[in-house]
This record gives structure tokens, C-alpha cells and sequence, in this order.
């Protein structure tokens, strides 16, 4: 495991730290690992003490076109469409003092997640990206299921390789006058 590599590819992009997240101190830190009773992995630590509660942009943004920052996941979850290979990531989770403090988000999901798992950032709807403290994955975890053997998909096998794994794609407007048209297959529409 390299923090450098990391520390490169977060460079790709344009990082929004909160300003109450500048001191993600290792006090802090420490203070999350008595409460979850483990060690977190050393490259996550190094993470959350630099960028923790930061959320990334594009540096691809412009006027005339917008990206978002994704990241491609090993095993597809039931978000994404067929023909999509990337996820949206929304933030990371630091130690801010509103809904998105890591203190809260543990306590939030500890009846609904195994005690090795911690979400450590935001998916849209809901969903979570989740570090298992006992193998260094990083999972996906679909709110709406209520198995907690499949609540779980695999992203990376590694924070790092989840971090790697992040890039730029490009949001395809709705065509050229920007309304959303809906089309509905005949076979549908028949009762």
C-alpha cells in the first residue's frame, strides 16, 4: 500500500474540504478506533487525517460540458443500469459537526451493518461505500435490502485500488434542447 499513489491520483481533481474538517486530528482518529474496537488500515487513516469530509470535482468541468467523479466498481450493484461501468461517489465522511461526521455515521449504521464494517463515504440514494476493517475491502451497500449477506457488492479489494479506481466521465445531457423525452414500449402500455 502506498499514501503516495493515493495522495497522486486525489490530485486529479478539485478537493472540497469543509472548513470545520481541516483538523481531522489523530485524536480523532484514535477516538474512532476505541469505538469501533479495531485499527483502521493505515493508508484510510492517512486519508481521513488529509482529506476526511472532502467531497471532489472535476477538473474536466468547464462551461460547455460537466463531469462527474465516478469510480468502477468489481462487482455491478443494482443502481447501476446495464450498460453503466462507473458509480457516482458524493463525499467522504471526516469529523464535521453535521449529518456527514463519521462519529455519527457509525452509529447510525450499527444495528444494520456487521461490526467490521464502516461507511466511510456517501452514494447517491441513500447507498453507502463501506470499509471492512477486517479484509481492507471496499463494498457498496444498497440501502433498500434488508440481507445482510447481499446488502454488500464489492467495489475494490483494497482503499487504495478504490481510490485508483476513481475518474472523470462526462454527464451526456438529454439531448439537444435538454428535455428528457420518455418512451414507453407499446407492450407496456396494453393491460
Amino acid at each position: 500500500m502506498s499514501f503516495e499513489k493515493i495522495e497522486l491520483k486525489m490530485k486529479e481533481f478539485l478537493i472540497n474540504i469543509d472548513k470545520d474538517c481541516n483538523n481531522n486530528s489523530n485524536i480523532e482518529i484514535e477516538d474512532l478506533e476505541k469505538k469501533l474496537g479495531k485499527q483502521l488500515y493505515s493508508d484510510y487513516k492517512k486519508f481521513l487525517a488529509k482529506y476526511g469530509g472532502c467531497s471532489l470535482e472535476s477538473r474536466k468541468t468547464n462551461d460547455d460540458v460537466e463531469f462527474d467523479v465516478c469510480y468502477r466498481p468489481i462487482e455491478k450493484d443494482p443502481w447501476m443500469g446495464i450498460n453503466d461501468e462507473t458509480q457516482l461517489l458524493e463525499s467522504f465522511y471526516g469529523f464535521r459537526n453535521d449529518i456527514d461526521n463519521i462519529m455519527d455515521i457509525v452509529d447510525t449504521y450499527s444495528d444494520r451493518f456487521p461490526e467490521t464494517i464502516i461507511a466511510i463515504a456517501g452514494s447517491p440514494g441513500g447507498n453507502e461505500i463501506c470499509l471492512d476493517l477486517d479484509n481492507g475491502k471496499v463494498l457498496f451497500w444498497d440501502h433498500e435490502l434488508r440481507n445482510p449477506e447481499k446488502d454488500f457488492y464489492l467495489i475494490a479489494n483494497s482503499f487504495e485500488d478504490f481510490i485508483l479506481s476513481l475518474e472523470d466521465e462526462l454527464i451526456e445531457p438529454y439531448g439537444d434542447d435538454g428535455i428528457v423525452s420518455i418512451w414507453l414500449d407499446d407492450e407496456l402500455l396494453k393491460d
